[in-house]
């Protein structure tokens, strides 16, 4: 079963020199599927997600996340969809250094005005999962990156959404804090069978992915999948980027 079909989709910024930032895109994406979407920058990669976070309007084309395309709706249901069906995971983490890193978590079910029992135990459960029972009453600027990001994602599954949508998830970790993050994502996905859509300039990330989408110039460039050998998949997309153009090949030589 889809829970993303994207049809003929395509974005056109006006301006003194109209911009085709995305070019009659089709893809789609099963449930359970963790899929990435890599290319040059100014692709139109971070144009494609805003339009699938409902932050952008498309010019033409649709957008279905679980049959429904919230582009249709009013604003109202626009953002009601949005914060019932998706979750989000941005690079700069985005939590609020007011609250505690439990308060960041229940946020979405706060706005949702859930109960504080079940507030509790989906809260339980998720920084179980995650691994950060530990860090539940200390402030975001306790914490080190990678804990952050990984609060970030418990706050986006917390609700249990249709999609989850990561722009540049490891993009301010170091390599360590990046693995433990990408294994967070690989775990949540096999586990919870949590749809995922990540877009990432990060070949390691990447290869995490069950398939890679890739852009060039607002259209369809490529899509490769894993297979069963995660260093061969890892190898195809250095390949790829450095078809694609881009200083991609001095990192051929990691291991992972």
């Amino acid at each position: 079963m889809s829970i993303l079909t994207v049809r003929d989709l395509t974005k056109i910024y006006e301006g003194k020199v109209a911009h085709k930032a995305l070019d009659n895109i089709n893809f789609s994406i099963d449930k359970g599927e963790f899929v990435g979407i890599m290319g040059p920058s100014g692709s139109g990669k971070t144009t494609l997600l805003n339009l699938i976070a409902t932050i952008d309007q498309p010019t033409s084309g649709e957008i279905f996340i679980n049959g429904k395309n919230p582009h249709s709706m009013n604003r109202k249901n626009t953002a009601l969809f949005r914060r019932q069906e998706l979750g989000f995971v941005f690079q700069h983490f985005n939590l609020l250094d007011t609250l505690t890193v439990e308060e960041n978590i229940v946020l979405p079910l706060t706005l949702d005005g859930e109960s504080v029992s079940e507030m509790s135990n989906k809260l339980k459960e998720v920084v179980k999962k995650l691994g950060i029972e530990e860090i539940g009453m200390k402030r975001t600027y306790e914490i080190s990156g990678g804990q952050m990001q990984r609060t970030a994602i418990a706050r986006a599954i917390i609700h249990g959404p249709s999609l989850v949508l990561a722009d540049e998830p490891t993009g301010n970790l170091d390599s360590k804090a990046s693995k433990d993050v990408m294994n967070t994502f690989s775990t949540i996905n096999s586990d919870e069978k949590a749809t995922t859509l990540m877009v990432t300039h990060d070949p390691v990330a990447a290869s995490y992915c069950h398939r890679v989408i890739f852009i060039k110039d607002g259209q369809l460039y490529n899509e490769i999948y894993c297979g069963e050998n995660r260093q061969a998949f890892f190898q195809k997309i250095i390949d790829m980027l450095s078809l694609l153009g881009g200083d991609s090949h001095d990192l051929s030589t990691i291991r992972l």
